[in-house]
């Protein structure tokens, strides 16, 4: 074996030339895979770090708690629970090992005089235990540290924060810091891989669920059986299956909801009550946590990974065509070795462990394509698009996933080579007539078939380019109901520090004038929610008039906002007005377009009256204006809104704020920073940003595929092109004694240029034809991927067509041209 290695390293460093086009071809397919490979298993495949991961489950569903008013908070897609509820569980249901509960809030950390904006996880004493996650410095909270509300300020830091905003100190552990201005002890800091439960949202403090208030000082809710703001997660006892585990959920849980029909206001109607108690607690498995980032990144990426695998049987192609023409050269070698004696399968083994050095070759190339890609990628990334949860280092998954693709690289194009190779016609190989043989045999028609295939593969390729970039210039260009130039946002949490609604409201409202009194600002506004803030409360409101439910009693999404905020966005009011700093002492409320289509069709809805809250809250609100549909995700329907003054808030909560600039941006956000630390320099600073900015990183998935999509084009038409001038290339080689008796009996060199052409164009045509039917075919799989446009897009697949003919045209014109240029006299004498 050792020998065989041997010469096929030599065989290798005797056709350098050869030898360095097979691999810079493998790296480039190689690598590009394992780039895109390395990002799905991060994203989609790869396991929590945590204890058995597999027998972690989320708890899924419904609940409002007894009586007829309830609300929720919650900073993920998952469902969220009041704490009582989580008691309830934790003590009742005995297929769990074990319960959690635990949700994210913004507070300010400061230690050493310096603060810092960070996000805590408040959880149960269980989450660490629960979860089996050590800590790597001091210890992890504990259930003794969950006691008495308030009774115990202690707080675990996780490696990121502890090694990014405090130098990665070890003397941490003990100290104090303060959150919310109040001081916590640092018990431990968690283990590196360890970013919590929700995907791509990594908490940089943990601290105990009885701490709530100093997290959130404007809510007391511990107690509270209608406030839902907790994620659940548990564990499964082992040799329990899922399946008993859900059965006895379900019974604790129709238990639960039993009770809280005799504590509360029944539902008058029996089909409603019968409806509340068919509630469940899904048991769904939660091996990778919640999966947003999941939800958000892998089709995307399931659609570049089909991609780079096209790419990579391109590059297949490509070196098993240079392998047919290196076998072609090596025929009197192999034609010898046969006769010598040599059996056809030692000699099938060495060309493929040439093929198997080629393609580990490649993949070692391709190591360093993967690294320069991934970091690339994640540099500009934005910054909570992946929230630490990916990282460009190699680990031992992928470097097995590279290993075994360049294995099957050197099956996929080495094998059919080999084996064409070693079947020569040893009589006439050794008469020196290899060249008449090969001129039109099976060697030849197999290098046509493999750039046939290059060709159609290509034609997928670019077509998929065409749609995805056309897909994402639609997405940026999109109309989203206000104006995005130059404006400038960014958001402050007034109740870390100023805890009452007076002060906070006080405060919001001193911001806004000191923003708008900065020179070259047309317009400042401030809202909880807003366009790209990601934030935003619903709730039960009761409606005057509504004929469109049945019922006086519907579920709208509610935002805060300032006065001139339309103005400020840039958003055009449809009727009536907004409302400014004289309607301080009503209550005016402006709707959406698509509260109007919902609840008043074909009704004017000025004048109209609202409440917020329960079925027998009073009708106190009056709309009095209807303003366009704004639309942050412009592929789903706008939800119906209701927006109200900010200074009317029952609870102060973050407000996000916009700043029009009129005209020069410069040194915009600097003024925006003085203006936050004049108001009250306790405060961190915020980060701010312009909205259009925020639009381009929510549409990073989109015109992240539409770029890797047409770079995997061009290197896909590339490599066809390389593919068409070697065959060819190799063509006229082979046929220059015939070609100058052509030109010796009178053809023009136009004629032989003509002849090679269409020659080209024939195998170039199929290609172009079977890469269209193949991308129709297909097109149906990635039409829910794409936006404003048909996955049949005729121009599209037009242009994919004209361009892969006009570049195998001009990679065919090359031996063409001197074909056309031989000497007839020189031509005769070809060997």
């Amino acid at each position: 074996m050792l020998v065989d290695l041997l010469h096929g390293v030599r065989a290798l460093r005797r056709s350098p030339v050869f030898t360095l086009a097979a691999v810079l071809s493998l790296a480039l397919g190689i690598g590009a895979n394992t780039a895109i490979f390395s990002l799905l298993d991060q994203v989609v495949l790869r396991s929590l770090p945590v204890a058995d991961p597999e027998r972690l489950v989320a708890l899924h569903g419904d609940y409002s708690g007894p009586g007829e008013h309830s609300s929720s908070w919650t900073t993920n897609s998952e469902s969220v629970f009041p704490y009582p509820l989580y008691r309830d569980l934790r003590d009742r249901v005995p297929a769990f090992a074990g319960i959690l509960a635990c949700a994210t809030a913004p507070v300010r950390v400061t230690w050493q005089g310096s603060t810092q904006a960070a996000q805590a996880e408040l959880t149960t004493g269980n989450y660490f235990t629960t979860l089996g996650v050590p800590a790597i410095l001091g210890r992890t909270i504990a259930p003794q540290d969950d006691g008495a509300p308030g009774a115990h300020p202690v707080a675990v830091l996780s490696h990121s924060f502890w090694s990014s905003h405090l130098g990665a100190n070890p003397a941490i552990v003990n100290q104090t810091v303060a959150i919310n201005g109040q001081p916590f002890v640092v018990i431990g800091v968690s283990s590196a891989n360890f970013n919590g439960l929700v995907q791509g949202d990594s908490p940089d403090v943990f601290v105990p669920i009885a701490m709530q208030r100093a997290i959130t000082p404007t809510e007391d809710v511990l107690e509270d059986r209608t406030h839902s703001w907790l994620n659940f997660f548990a564990r499964i006892k082992p040799g329990e299956s899922l399946a008993k585990a859900q059965a006895a959920t379900d019974v604790v849980f129709h238990a639960i909801l039993e009770a809280d029909l005799r504590q509360g206001a029944a539902p008058r109607d029996p089909k409603d009550r019968e409806a509340l108690l068919k509630n469940r607690l899904a048991l769904l498995p939660a091996a990778r946590g919640i999966t947003e980032l999941r939800e958000k990144w892998e089709k995307p990426l399931t659609v570049l990974m089909i991609m780079v695998a096209l790419v990579l049987l391109i590059a297949c192609a490509n070196v098993a065509g240079l392998l047919v023409a290196r076998g072609t050269g090596r025929q009197r070698e192999i034609a010898i070795r046969l006769a010598l004696g040599a059996k056809r399968g030692l000699l099938v083994k060495q060309l493929l462990l040439e093929g198997l050095l080629l393609a580990i070759a490649g993949a070692a190339a391709g190591l360093l394509v993967e690294h320069w890609s991934t970091v690339g990628l994640l540099r500009i990334l934005p910054r909570d698009a992946a929230g630490g949860w990916v990282s460009g280092s190699l680990d031992l998954r992928v470097l097995a996933y590279t290993l075994a693709l360049s294995v099957v690289c050197a099956l996929l194009f080495a094998l059919i080579p080999a084996l064409q190779a070693t079947k020569p016609n040893v009589a006439a190989t050794l008469k020196n007539q290899a060249s008449n043989v090969l001129s039109g045999g099976s060697s030849a028609r197999l290098r046509r078939v493999l750039v046939t295939v290059q060709v159609a593969l290509s034609v997928l390729l670019v077509v998929g380019a065409g749609l995805f970039s056309a897909s994402a210039a639609n997405l940026v260009n999109a109309s989203r109901g206000f104006r995005a130039e130059r404006l400038w946002m960014f958001s402050v949490d007034a109740t870390l520090i100023r805890t009452g609604r007076a002060a906070a409201n006080a405060f919001y409202r001193d911001l806004l004038e000191r923003l708008a009194a900065l020179p070259g600002i047309s317009g400042v506004a401030g809202g909880d929610g807003g366009p790209y803030s990601g934030a935003g409360w619903g709730m039960g409101i009761r409606l005057e008039g509504s004929e469109a439910t049945g019922k006086d009693f519907a579920t709208s999404r509610i935002e805060a906002i300032s006065p001139a905020y339309f103005r400020a966005l840039g958003i055009p009011l449809r009727a009536g007005r907004e409302f400014n700093e004289r309607d301080a002492a009503v209550e005016p409320v402006v709707v959406n377009e698509a509260f109007v289509k919902r609840y008043f069709p074909k009704q004017n809805p000025l004048g109209r009256h609202l409440g917020f809250g329960g079925p027998k809250v009073p009708l106190n609100r009056e709309i009095v204006g209807v303003a366009a549909d704004v639309r942050t995700n412009v592929r789903r329907p706008v939800s119906s809104t209701v927006f109200f003054p900010y200074t009317q808030r029952e609870v102060p909560a973050r407000m996000v704020f916009y700043v029009r600039a009129a005209g020069n941006e410069a040194g915009l956000a600097a003024a925006i920073r003085r203006a936050v630390r004049e108001a009250d320099a306790g405060l961190p600073v915020p980060e701010i940003q312009p909205v259009e900015l925020r639009i381009r990183e929510a549409l990073y998935t989109e015109r992240l595929v539409a770029v890797l999509s047409s770079a995997f084009g061009i290197l896909a038409t590339l490599l066809a092109a390389i593919g068409v001038y070697g065959v060819i290339a190799f063509a006229v080689a082979r046929r220059t004694a015939e070609i100058g008796v052509r030109m010796a009996l009178g053809a023009l060199p136009a004629a032989v240029l003509r002849m090679v052409l269409l020659d080209a164009g024939r195998m170039v045509a199929a290609g172009i034809v079977i890469g269209l039917g193949a991308a129709f075919t297909l097109s149906r799989y990635v039409e829910s991927q794409l936006f404003g446009i048909q996955g049949a897009d005729l121009p599209i697949y037009a242009g994919a067509a004209a361009a892969l003919a006009a570049v195998a045209a001009l990679a065919a014109l090359v031996p063409a041209w001197k074909a056309s240029r031989i000497d007839p006299i020189s031509a005769l004498r070809y060997e």
